[in-house]
């Protein structure tokens, strides 16, 4: 059972560290709880919502509340070995569009380039009228609702693109770089961009315009492209081999 531990400090950096500083104190052991506020630490450290937020931060065996607000709470939790920031944002009757502010989503890297998660929430909340509103894209999820209790929750899962106005390696590695901290556990996403910055390093007058890679693995894609998109490859792994492989097998001649 977790045991619940209120501090009455600002969830801002100089609360965190207190809050820190007093668990270090009491000699906790809690080794999740200590490392997802090392996380909240680096992710709320210039934050401006501090003053008007509650924060809550999970660990194997306690958990720990700074902060007194109770319509807009972030909570950081470890799941399957990740840890994901997960937002609660309390609104009148209904969700609306004035309701979805870029600064809910200051904190998080959002894994879609080509349309973000906050613009995707905002056309939601404007296209039709909602009690609840989730918005899920990677490790971070807000849930915008109604103080009534809502009959359903309209969901909007973000899906991983990388766009480009033309596809070098330095690009590709800058994206493999953001998948390493962001996504370290897509294990078969990783082989997949690794094998297409391989390609591009290897083989003659890989495509830079024109052209949509899609990447296929661990129950996810991730969709690399320019603004034309008339060529398309998929890359995949063998679930037997273990080999990663691209289809076609060759570029496309130009």
């Amino acid at each position: 059972m977790t045991s619940t531990l209120t501090f009455e400090f600002q969830p801002d950096i100089e609360g965190i560290l207190s809050v820190k500083s007093e668990l270090k104190e009491k000699d906790c052991e809690d080794k999740v709880l200590l490392s997802n506020l090392d996380y909240a630490e680096s992710i709320f450290r210039n934050s401006l919502l501090s003053s008007s937020m509650r924060l809550v931060v999970v660990g194997e065996w306690q958990c720990v509340r700074i902060g007194t607000a109770d319509d807009l709470i972030y909570t950081v939790v470890l799941e399957g070995g990740h840890v994901h920031l997960d937002s609660y944002i309390y609104c009148s009757d209904y969700v609306g569009e004035s309701d979805i502010q870029s600064i809910h989503f200051s904190m998080h890297c959002c894994q879609n380039e080509a349309k973000s998660c906050f613009q995707q929430a905002k056309e939601a909340a404007k296209a039709s009228k909602v009690q609840a509103l989730k918005i899920v894209c990677n490790r971070f999820s807000v849930l915008y609702t109604s103080t009534n209790s809502p009959e359903k929750i309209v969901t909007i899962k973000t899906k991983c693109e990388f766009t480009f106005s033309f596809i070098t390696v330095e690009g590709l590695l800058k994206r493999k770089c953001w998948m390493e901290k962001e996504m370290a556990n897509r294990k078969v996403l990783l082989a997949g961009i690794e094998h297409l910055i391989k390609m591009f390093l290897t083989l003659p007058n890989p495509p830079k315009y024109n052209c949509k890679f899609i990447i296929q693995g661990d129950g996810e894609m991730i969709e690399i492209s320019t603004s034309n998109k008339s060529q398309e490859y998929i890359i995949l792994m063998d679930s037997e081999s273990q080999k990663v492989s691209m289809y076609p097998s060759s570029w496309y001649k130009s």
